[in-house]
């Protein structure tokens, strides 16, 4: 059965509060958090503090190719207190000074060769008790498997392309079957030392001990982090591990652990709460959302494409989370707001205005999820203001690229009339459609509901409507309506061309823009295409 862990934390004020837990704990905070302060907290001031084993973020990795081993008693004193002649009783008075250098949240922990002296001296104590037991009878003994053997084990499995090669009293590494070719420990990389200082420092810690790890993903490769710590926690199953991090990729990747959201720290006082699931919303994302100290803007689009780009450079002082389709967004921001948890926090859905009408309109807004004044977010790198400034900066005529733009816009939505009126029509007979009474109580009642709903759609005034709609763009030369009716995701690439750019090079010119010393005329070029969320940009 697997061990009930236990672990004390300080409550705001006074009093510490309990937390249990069968699996590992991950405290996640954005930087200045106090998470480091926190773990301070733990080792020196907790209830338990006499447990504690902490490693620190901040740690030299210097690796002695040579080791000279002592008394086992010594070593572990050594590395677990900093004295080798640390006193029962007084183990923090010892820590405090010998260890940490009287400044345990900030002290530069340089114990690499505390470590290694403690491995081999492990190893030469238990080769010796092998060696005693084996001359004292003929039957066999089996070897022991020693803490530097551990070590070795768990380094070859994280890094199977690598080998430990254990000397006397030095260790080397290879690749893999190439011994030939084997290189001291002071030239392994950081990955490689850090790997072999995570493993030895955590089977040395006492037995039922609490293991703290600040930034347990530093020098790591991210697809080494979580299998290197899941093989870490079964070396010591009688330990409760504690990871302190602000990376939300490692926090979501050890899906297992309980998550203590950590706020905020005054100096004094620590504010913290247990993260609870919420339906509906990925756990990394929650995580995400509060590692960030800023308000949440979830999007529509993917990572890596130019629109969420282009979002986040205008919404800087946001967390923008693309998210996908407008559903996902919707589902998101609801999600979040419905948290009893999460409720306080700032999140914003933004969405492409699409074939949206000004009904369906108000109620998203009312949910928090603000609609772009254009069709889709693309249209964003095709109104005026961001054509003047491409051209400018391209030593161009602005008001003629402008005008250049706006009629071939305009004789594309005329070419396709037909299409857009019917697609913007289909999108809002789908939103009505949605719109049915879903409370309504047997079979007369769904009848009623339904024959309402149907006899409310007239398709002819709604085709009148939309055609009207696109005609007067037409008409006017009406560019503005245009980019807030017209939905071509490809508008932009083909725009490209009426500035002297190459096909489909203005979005990334833009964004490029964007992130340079002409960010703020962008912003300023955009804002007023965020509807009423432009308000809330900076």
């Amino acid at each position: 059965m697997e061990n009930m862990f236990r672990l004390q934390l300080p409550k705001t004020g006074s009093g510490t509060e309990e937390i249990q837990t069968r699996q590992s704990l991950l405290l996640i905070g954005a930087n200045g958090a106090g998470k480091t302060r926190l773990g301070t907290w733990i080792e020196s001031e907790s209830p338990q503090k006499e447990k504690v084993h902490r490693i620190s973020a901040q740690k030299s990795l210097s690796m002695p190719d040579n080791t000279t081993p002592k008394s086992i008693d010594k070593a572990e004193k050594e590395l677990l207190y900093g004295h080798a002649d640390a006193q029962d009783g007084n183990f923090w008075v010892y820590k405090q000074g010998h260890r940490w250098g009287r400044k345990p949240s900030t002290f530069l922990l340089n114990d690499y060769e505390r470590l290694m002296v403690y491995l081999f001296s492990d190893h030469t104590e238990e080769s010796a008790k092998y060696l005693s037991a084996s001359k004292a009878t003929a039957d066999k003994v089996e070897p022991p498997i020693t803490k530097l053997d551990l070590v070795k084990q768990v380094w070859e499995k994280v890094l199977p392309h690598r080998e430990l090669i254990l000397g006397g009293l030095r260790i080397q590494t290879c690749v893999k079957g190439d011994k030939d070719k084997a290189y001291s420990a002071s030239e392994m990389s950081d990955g490689e030392r850090v790997i072999f200082y995570l493993i030895g420092q955590c089977l040395a810690a006492p037995k039922d001990g609490i293991i703290i790890i600040d930034e347990p993903e530093l020098h790591l490769h991210k697809s080494v982090q979580a299998p290197l710590w899941r093989e870490i926690e079964g070396l010591r199953p009688d330990c409760l591990f504690v990871y302190m991090t602000h990376d939300v990729d490692f926090a979501a990747s050890l899906h297992e652990s309980k998550k203590i959201w950590l706020k905020s720290f005054d100096g004094l006082n620590w504010n913290w709460e247990i993260v609870n699931e919420i339906e509906g919303l990925p756990e990394s994302l929650l995580i995400e959302v509060l590692g960030s100290r800023k308000p949440v803007a979830f999007v529509e689009g993917e990572n890596g494409s130019y629109d969420t780009s282009l979002y986040r450079a205008v919404l800087s002082d946001y967390l923008v989370v693309p998210s996908g389709s407008c559903s996902q967004v919707i589902q998101l921001v609801k999600a979040l707001k419905a948290s009893e948890q999460l409720h306080h926090l700032d999140v914003f859905g933004i969405i492409d205005r699409d074939r949206r009408v000004d009904s369906e309109i108000t109620t998203l807004q009312a949910n928090g999820i603000y609609t772009l004044e254009v069709a889709e977010v693309e249209n964003l790198f095709c109104v005026p203001e961001i054509i003047k400034v491409v051209s400018t900066r391209l030593a161009r005529d602005p008001d003629a690229d402008c005008q250049s733009s706006a009629e071939f816009v305009l004789n594309k939505i005329n070419s396709e009339l037909e299409n857009q009126i019917s697609l913007r029509v289909a999108s809002e007979i789908k939103f009505r459609l949605n719109c049915f009474d879903e409370k309504s109580k047997g079979k007369d009642a769904l009848h009623d509901a339904l024959s309402s709903l149907y006899e409310s759609i007239n398709v002819d005034d709604l085709y009148n409507e939309s055609e009207a709609l696109f005609n007067q763009a037409v008409s006017e030369n009406d560019y503005l309506l245009a980019l807030r009716i017209y939905n071509r995701k490809s508008l932009a690439r083909q725009l490209s061309n009426h500035l002297g750019l190459a096909h489909g090079e203005l979005a990334e010119f833009v964004v490029r823009l964007a992130n340079s010393e002409n960010r703020l005329e962008i912003k300023n070029a955009l804002k007023g295409y965020f509807g009423a969320f432009g308000e809330k940009i900076a």
